[in-house]
Order: C-alpha cells, then sequence, then structure tokens
C-alpha cells in the first residue's frame, strides 16, 4: 500500500477528484487541515469573509477611522454649540 498527500483547492478540487476516486475503485480519506477549535461555521465563513477583505484591501486603518469619527464630532459640537 501506498499514500499519496496532495494539496488542491478545496472548493473547487475536491468534488471532482473524490468523484475520480470513487470512480476508480480507490479508498481514500479525506484530512481538514483547517483546525478551527470548534467554532461555529457561521463564525468561520464571518472570519474567512474578513481576511478576503484584508487581501483586497477593502480596510481602514484604526487612525484613519478614529480621524474620521473626531472630525465628525469636531463638526457636530460646532454646528450644535
Amino acid at each position: 500500500m501506498a499514500t499519496l498527500t496532495i494539496e488542491i483547492d478545496k472548493e473547487r478540487d475536491l468534488p471532482i477528484l473524490q468523484e475520480f476516486l470513487t470512480r476508480m475503485g480507490l479508498k481514500f480519506e479525506v484530512e481538514d487541515d483547517e483546525d478551527w477549535g470548534g467554532l461555529p461555521e457561521e463564525a468561520i465563513k464571518g472570519i474567512k469573509a474578513g481576511l478576503e477583505d484584508v487581501e483586497a484591501s477593502r480596510v481602514h486603518s484604526h487612525e484613519s477611522v478614529m480621524a474620521e469619527l473626531k472630525r465628525k464630532i469636531t463638526n457636530f459640537r460646532s454646528k450644535n454649540a
């Protein structure tokens, strides 16, 4: 018996590979390398979405958010003084 270890795109490639191996009559086991410590699936989806936002630069720094908030508070106070 031999063991083959490969890394694939889980969403795109895994279903195709499983179908192929099944049709070939081969026994296989899928090991998921992502250990999320028992987090609910919705939490994991949210974390992954956030990581995608970071990678795509769809985020704002703490400094820029605080500067914008300070500007808005200052404007509010000057209009309502």
